[in-house]
């Protein structure tokens, strides 16, 4: 059964309109937010594991997004903050620096890397490959709305698009997209956590 992507994450582990210099602040300011929200034993021990991730290979996937993560014994919990950003960031891909605008920053405990890990990449980038559900995921008014879309409660959505009465809107928040995803966008997202995999 594929994880639900909004047990693993928080109202407050989600930035909207978030504006970073870099990608250093972005995944310093993530990692702040883990650390208040008690998911972390040490935070700068978690850092430093990111960093290390982020000095061994790219992390952005295409897509407008960015992947960035830890193994370490200071993760509690597995567990995801992001960010929803208001202008582009440069992030490093495989071909480079590329604009993301999306940063799900990943941290696992080192005995969960090979399960929860891997589930965790595979259904965020089986979502996040559809354009429709980035889209909606970019409009979301509130954190509350992003955690509808990530698989919480749809009944808690308020937002305009709803209230206007857009019943295609409407009917793609209500949506689940891990069920929902057809088998072209699955092989995209596997072979996309695939490469990330094998480079840790």
């Amino acid at each position: 059964m594929t994880i639900q992507l909004a047990s693993l994450t928080s109202e407050s582990l989600i930035m909207l309109d978030a504006s970073f210099e870099d990608r250093v602040s972005a995944i310093e300011a993530l990692c702040d937010r883990l650390e208040h929200s008690g998911k972390l034993h040490d935070k700068q021990k978690f850092l430093e594991a990111v960093m290390t991730r982020e000095s061994e290979g790219p992390t952005a996937l295409g897509e407008s997004l960015a992947v960035p993560h830890g193994k370490s014994e200071a993760v509690k919990e597995p567990v995801f903050a992001c960010a929803l950003l208001k202008d582009e960031l440069a992030w490093q891909g495989l071909d480079g620096d590329e604009p993301v605008t999306m940063i799900f920053l990943l941290a696992i405990p080192p005995a969960q890397a090979g399960s929860t890990h891997m589930e965790v990449l595979t259904t965020l980038t089986s979502s996040l490959v559809e354009d429709e559900f980035r889209e909606l995921l970019m409009r979301a008014k509130t954190p509350e709305q992003v955690m509808c879309l990530l698989g919480g409660d749809e009944a808690e959505i308020t937002g305009d698009e709803t209230e206007q009465g857009d019943p295609s809107a409407g009917e793609l928040l209500a949506r689940d997209y891990s069920d929902k995803a057809y088998p072209l966008v699955l092989l995209v997202g596997v072979i996309l956590v695939l490469i990330l995999f094998f480079m840790l």
